[in-house]
């Protein structure tokens, strides 16, 4: 056979794009005679990266543009933003009807449909990657309060042991990681423990709201909170029975004050 006509075949990646590939096949003499795409992968990867980052919003099905992920800049701007003059400490105490352990609650926005999709999408979905955008908002948030960062702590409402299995990581701990080097506080998520496992909060009422997480949470590390300043981070509030559970705990193991902050009052 003719040294010419012996063909190699070589895969070679295009380094000017992150997904795409071809298939370039060259003669003895090093004349490139074909170049096709590399379809089966290409389809293959886009499948996964259209999974990973859809290409449409995830709450108004816009097509999204190349530098959104999951939500379009419209959906986020049309949020709806809790009044920093609220007192939401205030109507957590109504909710609840029992004394609260903490001394102030922020959230970022009020409950809608639209918030409730992708909270939904974040903590059941496996979206991890909206923990970065609703943190980016978090910590805008706090750096708009005063806090001494050496005498603060940044502490997430802790998952039980069998949930976190199941889930595969806590959302209010991705949070916390993103809000922590954005304000400069302390991220400790080995502080605070949740030692019974209780039933979703989903359906209960407030009052069994409260007796369900009742001496559910457990101080590992004591000497950590002393006179400490502690954010308590979680994703919704919604009678804040489960995030007043944790603060009571937390005041009483000697932690100065308590702030409850989540992306959502419901």
């Amino acid at each position: 056979m003719d040294s010419t006509s012996k063909v190699e075949s070589i895969c070679l990646v295009n380094r000017y794009h992150p997904v795409y590939s071809v298939i370039v096949s060259f003669n003895m003499n090093g004349k490139q005679i074909l170049r096709a795409p590399f379809r089966i992968l290409l389809s293959l990867i886009k499948s996964i990266i259209d999974f990973i980052y859809p290409p449409f919003c995830i709450v108004c099905s816009a097509h999204l543009l190349n530098d959104e992920r999951l939500i379009c800049e419209k959906c986020w701007l049309s949020l709806p933003k809790v009044n920093e003059d609220s007192n939401i400490a205030y109507e957590i105490k109504l909710k609840l009807g029992q004394e609260i352990h903490f001394s102030q609650a922020i959230s970022i926005w009020e409950f809608s449909p639209p918030l409730q999709t992708a909270i939904h999408y974040l903590k059941y979905q496996g979206f991890k990657t909206l923990a970065n955008q609703f943190g980016i908002f978090m910590a805008e948030r706090l750096r708009q309060i005063s806090l001494p960062a050496d005498q603060t702590i940044l502490v997430p409402v802790p998952l039980h042991k069998t949930r976190l299995r199941e889930r595969g990581y806590n959302q209010s701990a991705l949070l916390c990681k993103v809000i922590a080097p954005k304000t400069g506080l302390t991220y400790d998520d080995t502080i605070l423990t949740r030692i019974r496992y209780t039933e979703s909060q989903t359906k209960l009422s407030a009052v069994d709201r409260a007796k369900n997480v009742e001496n559910a949470f457990k101080i590992i590390q004591p000497e950590k909170i002393q006179q400490k300043l502690i954010i308590l981070v979680d994703d919704v509030i919604t009678t804040g029975s489960t995030m007043n559970a944790c603060a009571r705990e937390l005041m009483k193991n000697g932690a100065k004050a308590v702030f409850l902050f989540s992306i959502v009052k419901a």
